[in-house]
């Protein structure tokens, strides 16, 4: 089996994980929270860095 027969094969899965409504298996295993935190601080922290550099005193 080469690497495309491997992608069309892993496609074809997820493709029918995504179909199927009644499935408990996951396509992708959800993201953590902590993880999900951290992205929305740092995106805070982000903001407001970039309008207090742009928008000095």
């Amino acid at each position: 089996m080469d690497a495309a027969d491997t992608f069309d094969a892993e496609l074809e899965h997820r493709l029918r994980l995504l179909e199927d409504p009644h499935s408990d298996e996951a396509v992708l295993a959800p993201l953590p929270a902590r993880d999900l935190w951290l992205a929305v601080a740092g995106l805070v922290v982000l903001t407001a860095v970039m309008l207090w550099w742009g928008y000095p005193g």
